[in-house]
């Protein structure tokens, strides 16, 4: 017995292929460091997705990497480099950082 979506294939209707998102871990190293990434965002202005030293991505708005960026340039250089080895550490450091950014931003 043929599926549905064989049936429709065999009688000539069109069929859409369902797209399935995961999260993509990668074994290169990250080429483009997050900071850089999210000036990319906030360039484009278009959502797009953070990538990780862990592998891992995230999807970010332009207005939510204009905020961090606007926290992150308002540190001094010390916390500045905290701040980035974090944010490129992984999905969850890097959403502790967005937590931060929101809540000190005015």
């Amino acid at each position: 017995m043929k599926t549905y979506k064989e049936f429709r294939k065999s009688i000539g209707f069109p069929v859409k292929e369902r797209k399935v998102e995961e999260v993509i871990r990668s074994e290169k190293p990250l080429k483009e460091d997050v900071v850089d990434q999210l000036r990319s965002v906030v360039k484009k202005k278009k959502e797009a997705d953070i990538k990780f030293k862990s592998g891992t991505s995230v999807p970010i708005d332009p207005e939510s990497a204009k905020t961090i960026l606007k926290t992150f340039d308002t540190l001094n250089s010390s916390k500045k480099k905290k701040m980035q080895d974090n944010m490129n550490k992984d999905t969850k450091s890097f959403l502790k950082i967005l937590d931060f950014a929101f809540s000190n931003a005015k």
